[in-house]
């Protein structure tokens, strides 16, 4: 069958999506397979989520590559085999871009760690593997998530960070952990939202530490530290701990 090539942002009516390839997507040119896509509206919007993640995959292979001082609108346009302007109907500027790409980057790690404290494990071993993957996830991805770090894309100061959504939905479901973990005689019943911000503060600060070395410790080695730090303190005999409920 012909076909004809359209960049992204050239969706019509005429031309429904046929098949895609790296960067590129490809429509019958007779128009005569106009069942692929059930609607306009679907077309457009898978068209457009097509485009937008062409886009973000262009980010992260610069800024893995050539580091954030080569990210530039131009250049994120000629890796994603667009049009400038086609940039700019997704992004204001490289700031929203940068900060899609963040978010569309950590997504996957959400799920996986809504996963875990969803689950059926006990208290303590949910946070053993929510702190092991946590780590672990930024570890996987380690080249791109180092770059946004040196770039203070990943910086935030402790208050914006504990006022956005995500992460009050973190405290939510970690903080039914601890609440399982006291209900259960496993964890002091201490307050558990409390709890649940002081270990992603600690998950945080351990992240940042291992993306700055050159060479880290194993994941796990790291997250049985800090989750025996976080459960049993640091005294190697307890001496002024206050009152114990």
């Amino acid at each position: 069958m012909a076909a004809v090539v359209l960049p992204c942002g050239a969706l019509t009516d005429d031309h429904p999506v046929y098949f895609v390839t790296g960067r590129s997507v490809w429509v019958p040119a007779d128009g005569g397979e106009r069942n692929v896509l059930a609607t306009r509206k679907r077309r457009k919007s898978e068209w457009e989520a097509l485009c937008r993640r062409g886009i973000q995959d262009a980010v992260v292979r610069i800024l893995s590559r050539d580091g954030a001082q080569a990210l530039t609108m131009e250049r994120v346009a000629a890796e994603a085999g667009v049009a400038k302007g086609t940039l700019y109907l997704y992004f204001r500027d490289k700031k929203q871009l940068l900060a899609s790409v963040k978010e569309e980057s950590l997504s996957p790690m959400r799920e996986e760690l809504f996963a875990i404290l969803d689950g059926q494990l006990p208290a303590r071993e949910k946070l053993q593997q929510f702190v092991s993957r946590h780590l672990g996830y930024f570890d996987e991805h380690r080249d791109f998530f180092r770059v946004l770090l040196w770039d203070r894309q990943l910086a935030e100061t402790t208050l914006r960070r504990q006022q956005s959504a995500r992460f009050r939905a973190y405290m939510d479901k970690l903080a039914g952990a601890f609440r399982e973990g006291s209900q259960a005689g496993v964890f002091r019943p201490l307050d558990p939202f409390k709890l649940a911000a002081m270990l992603i503060e600690a998950d945080v600060a351990m992240i940042a530490q291992r993306l700055l070395q050159e060479a880290p410790a194993p994941v796990e080695e790291d997250a049985r530290m800090l989750l025996d730090v976080f459960l049993n303190g640091i005294s190697t005999r307890r001496v002024g701990a206050g009152r114990r409920t």
